[in-house]
């Protein structure tokens, strides 16, 4: 038995619909189910295949959705690995007496509690509750997986009329709750080596595909990736008794789930019983879009149940294997679609502790549709960072001598006319009127003359310079250079990567005049705001 990993991404909201949902509200299963990648897969079979309504006539369609390979269901992928519904034996600490010494994070399956422990109190773990939901295990820590989904608001609009109108005439509304873009889930096709050969040589390794509700408008998009050929686990045991939980639901008609697992376990051995049993129970519903009406409802042992199999001989190597080929091949019916899967579980005790979350991959470059935005977002970034010196300048050195000495704010609206509109030669601009108006002597000399500034921007050698000084020594280019050194000193700036800078390749001498500008612009009608 081989198997073939199926990744799906979720490229826009998606609605797997559940077998029961409110009258106003479509619930979202959290997983995709095996008999939706089934029909993803014969859809694109039969669309490159051109069968239209006689795939049924085709051999190879039959061999390959109604023969030996098992479509199995796809679960949220982690940085610990793809999840799986939570094992109903599976118990974590909620307010367990102190007597017991369980720490407050402890997960025990009951099962192992039941072989384990000697108190009653801990044998029955009094004070702990059911694990719901997903999760994923590593080693002894488990940590819960959660989907992230929402809900959205739609008007209902039947008739033609209303669609015309783009309402609805009686306001009818119902909600979609969907599964958020940009998860991954990862299920798995399982058969015989040379069915799994034929069925990746008939696909593309990646697709691009609509699965779920109106997925013929703005919901469904995936995209889906077939992975290579791979055994399935090996396993062993020891002693009489090997845990199954259900990897997907089992469905089972009239009967119990004792009797349907009994029937798949009969070939392994006639000592072969039922022992404990944690399940839970839903009834599977699906939608034939072709016919345009829903299936009857059958009853189902939901994922997550686990059935303690009892082996009075004890459970020898071959037996493993045999019972391993059985979870993979599928127990009760339509296991085509993947319903009936098992895994063998471990029962065990551990700690519940949170995900995390994945490592962002450090970039080393980036395309060029990419690097042309991110060099905008960077140039505005700097020029943003300019303003901020600006400002700080003035409250710093500008507005602490106009309070004390009376100076009227009039020279600042005479230099932001000099500076002009053109972002390239505007900082020249002024720094020539301002070199000429020193030569002249005029009375704006005088008022330039009483602010003192620290030459944080000018190649000055003296520890303060007054302001006309400070714009004529002026250096655009020691402005850029602060801009991006102290971008991430302070908590008012923007803060810029290094690396980033030199991804997008930016040119600091060629933005240095339109930084500089931006800097007078706001440096003079700062003063203008002055108090």
């Amino acid at each position: 038995m081989e198997q073939v990993n199926i990744t799906v991404t979720i490229q826009s909201p998606t609605l797997i619909a559940n077998s029961s949902t409110a009258g106003v509200l479509t619930a979202t299963r959290g997983s995709i189910d095996g008999r939706i990648l089934r029909g993803l897969f014969a859809t694109q079979f039969i669309k490159s295949h051109n069968l239209g309504k006689t795939a049924h006539t085709n051999k190879d369609f039959m061999d390959l959705f109604y023969g030996d390979l098992r479509f199995v269901s796809a679960y949220k992928d982690t940085v610990k690995g793809t999840s799986f519904p939570a094992p109903l034996s599976l118990q974590k600490n909620k307010n367990a007496a102190k007597e017991t010494k369980f720490a407050s994070n402890t997960v025990v399956d009951s099962f192992y509690a039941k072989q384990e422990y000697d108190v009653p109190e801990k044998q029955n773990l009094l004070g702990f509750k059911g694990v719901k939901g997903f999760i994923v295990l590593d080693g002894t820590e488990c940590s819960p997986v959660s989907v992230e989904t929402a809900i959205k608001l739609h008007m209902s609009r039947s008739s033609e009329q209303e669609r015309v109108q783009g309402r609805s005439s009686d306001g009818t509304i119902f909600n979609y709750e969907y599964l958020e873009p940009n998860q991954v889930f990862v299920g798995s096709v399982v058969g015989p080596k040379e069915a799994l050969e034929s069925f990746v040589r008939e696909f593309p390794k990646d697709l691009d595909c609509h699965i779920g509700r109106s997925r013929r408008t703005e919901y469904g998009h995936c995209t889906v990736t077939i992975g290579d050929i791979t055994p399935v686990p090996t396993a062993t045991s020891a002693g009489n008794s090997v845990y199954v939980r259900l990897h997907t639901p089992l469905l089972l008609g009239t009967a119990s789930i004792h009797d349907v697992v009994g029937r798949a376990m009969a070939s392994i051995g006639s000592d072969i019983t039922i022992g404990g049993v944690f399940a839970s129970y839903q009834e599977e519903q699906n939608f034939n879009s072709i016919w345009g009406v829903r299936s009857s409802a059958e009853s189902a042992a939901s994922a997550g149940s686990v059935v303690e199999l009892v082996k009075a001989s004890g459970w020898s190597t071959d037996d493993i294997a045999a019972l391993q080929h059985i979870l993979y091949n599928g127990m009760g019916a339509r296991v085509q679609e993947g319903y009936g899967q098992g895994r063998l579980w471990t029962p065990l005790e551990g700690t519940m502790v949170p995900l995390g979350k994945a490592k962002a991959e450090i970039l080393t470059s980036l395309h060029k549709p990419t690097r042309r935005i991110a060099k905008k977002v960077l140039e505005k970034q700097i020029v943003l960072n300019a303003r901020l010196h600006a400002a700080h300048d003035v409250d710093t050195y500008i507005k602490r001598t106009m309070d004390a000495r009376g100076i009227s704010k009039h020279f600042a609206s005479v230099l932001l006319a000099e500076l002009g509109t053109d972002h390239a030669t505007g900082h020249r601009q002024l720094q020539d009127f301002v070199e000429q108006t020193k030569a002249d002597k005029k009375v704006l000399e005088k008022n330039l003359r009483e602010f003192q500034l620290e030459h944080a921007y000018t190649s000055s050698e003296t520890k303060r310079v007054n302001l006309m000084d400070y714009i004529i020594d002026f250096d655009a280019n020691l402005l850029v250079n602060a801009c991006l050194s102290k971008s991430g000193t302070s908590g008012s700036y923007y803060q810029i990567p290094t690396e980033l800078i030199d991804m997008v390749g930016l040119d600091a001498a060629k933005l240095a005049d339109t930084v500089a500008y931006e800097y007078w612009v706001y440096f003079f009608r700062h003063i203008r705001k002055v108090k």
